[in-house]
């Protein structure tokens, strides 16, 4: 695949964009969310098995990969301005088109992305 044109970095950037300015705004409302339920529970609180961190550690887990997500966004960004947008950062080879507009901060082509998953893929 050929790079990207310049109509496709600016549509991709304007998405990555968005995405940076949804994230924030989430990640801003489950913070004080989870802060609020520890400040509103008492030592009475628990969920049906008597304990209710379970509750908030699924928030905070839930806070962590969006935070993971936020920075992806924002590596995403400096690819863009470093001319380096699309392209897997293992072979170097562009990512398809079809899986940026799915995932426009995707990192790896499909092949060194299933890898990273199993721990397979050492990076430089």
């Amino acid at each position: 695949m050929a790079k990207l044109t310049a109509a496709q970095l600016k549509k991709f950037k304007g998405m990555l964009v968005q995405y940076l300015q949804h994230l924030g705004v989430t990640l801003e409302h489950m913070e004080e969310a989870v802060l609020r339920a520890e400040v509103d529970a008492s030592p009475e609180d628990g969920d049906e098995f008597g304990n209710g961190s379970n509750t908030r550690e699924f928030e905070i887990g839930l806070i962590e990969n969006e935070g993971v997500i936020l920075q992806e966004v924002r590596e995403a960004l400096e690819r863009i301005e470093s001319k380096k947008y699309g392209q897997c950062l293992h072979c170097n080879e562009m990512i398809p088109l079809g899986r940026l507009e799915v995932l426009p901060y995707a990192r790896f082509c499909l092949e060194h992305q299933r890898l990273h998953e199993l721990g397979q893929l050492e990076l430089d």
